[in-house]
């Protein structure tokens, strides 16, 4: 074979390659875009202080259908109380138990879990890894596409965070009411209010 030809030869393989591999690389692209990815995790809850909560949540762009869980652990349920806390007793019920049959992209599923040293009590120092299994339908041929990933969960890394009151709504409500009060019981006239206006003064030296 002439070299001409067999330059064109290779040429050709090498642009082939390239086309497949560009194709592939849209594909899971375009893939990664439309698929769902179910997560759990562990976080403090910012309008209930102390309080900590599991979290199911759809972080993909695509719906997940036949959603369940499996943990390698025990997972404690209700487990509230500080140093002298009890036992939690294991989980029964709910999601992570009876499973989700569809999970829109962004929603979630969330669960009062309990407080640090209940948990702490539950689980110790172990990590709990929850396997999510769900399902998603293809997008090119007929079916549904299997998807599974594992959650690691743990409590001891909560350990010295800050669990300090952030519910700005809820201390706004209570000082407006507060000052309603004040404002009530001044109408009636048993608390009269004092209000003193200070202007501005010129002095001379």
């Amino acid at each position: 074979m002439p070299w001409p030809e067999i330059g064109i030869f290779w040429a050709s393989v090498i642009l082939a390659l390239i086309t497949v591999t560009a194709t592939t690389i849209n594909h899971l692209f375009f893939r990664s875009q439309i698929e769902p990815d179910v997560l759990i995790y562990a976080t403090s809850d910012e309008r209930r202080p102390s309080i900590i909560v599991l979290v199911i949540e759809n972080v993909g762009k695509g719906l997940a259908r036949n959603v369940t869980f499996s943990a390698d652990k025990p997972i404690p349920e209700k487990a509230f109380g500080f140093e002298n806390a009890k036992t939690p007793s294991e989980m029964k019920t709910g999601p992570l138990i009876t499973g989700i049959p569809s999970l829109a992209p962004g929603s979630k599923r969330i669960i009062t879990w309990g407080q640090y040293y209940g948990l702490l009590k539950g689980i110790g120092t172990n990590v709990i890894n929850v396997e999510v299994r769900f399902e998603s339908r293809r997008s090119i041929l007929l079916g549904y596409k299997k998807h599974r990933t594992v959650c690691p969960v743990d409590i001891l890394s909560f350990a010295g965070t800050d669990a300090s009151d952030n519910n700005w709504d809820k201390m706004l409500h209570k000082e407006v009411k507060s000052i309603a009060s004040v404002l009530r019981e001044s109408a009636t006239g048993d608390k009269p209010i004092k209000i003193e206006v200070v202007g501005s003064r010129d002095r001379c030296v």
